[in-house]
């Protein structure tokens, strides 16, 4: 009976159309969910604890890194992003915020070395050391990432992409 219906299926080019899409749709889905469940299965005990520890009640999307782990989560309405290596030692947690709660010291200077360009990012990045800010300008046809330590001082963003 199966084999009956499957052979008037594909006769037409509608079903047969039919068929693929539906084979492909599983396979996708079947590939996502796969891929989704391996990302938080393979983040070692010591990250996800430490992560915990420093973000208890939280749970985030897990993304493997070069440098170890990034946790992505959602807190406050604001995205946040924890960096983590591979052995659970926390490097930096940044997060993007408006120009009212960005630090004005860093803005004004900013503006100052960057006459014309448009700001189109700014973070805020919270690491060991301490807190610094993160720029982002365009103009000139030029795309400056810029990094400042608390004073409004140029800075080396040493965890960037670590």
């Amino acid at each position: 009976m199966a084999h009956f219906f499957l052979h008037r299926l594909f006769k037409s080019r509608l079903g047969s159309l039919a068929v693929i899409g539906g084979i492909s749709s599983t396979l996708m889905l079947t590939a996502c969910n796969k891929a989704s469940n391996t990302q938080s299965t393979q983040v070692p005990p010591s990250v996800q604890s430490a992560f915990a520890a420093k973000y208890p009640g939280v749970t985030p999307r897990w993304e493997s890194q070069p440098y170890g782990y990034e946790a992505i989560f959602q807190k406050n309405g604001i995205e946040y992003e924890a960096e983590f290596s591979k052995d659970g030692r926390w490097l930096e947690t940044e997060y993007e915020v408006p120009e009212n709660q960005f630090s004005t010291l860093v803005l004004n200077r900013v503006k100052k070395e960057y006459p014309g360009y448009k700001i189109k990012k700014r973070e805020i990045e919270l690491t060991p050391r301490g807190t610094f800010y993160e720029v982002e300008v365009e103009g000139g046809g030029k795309q400056i990432e810029r990094y400042y330590d608390e004073r409004g001082n140029p800075a080396r963003n040493s965890n960037e992409d670590a």
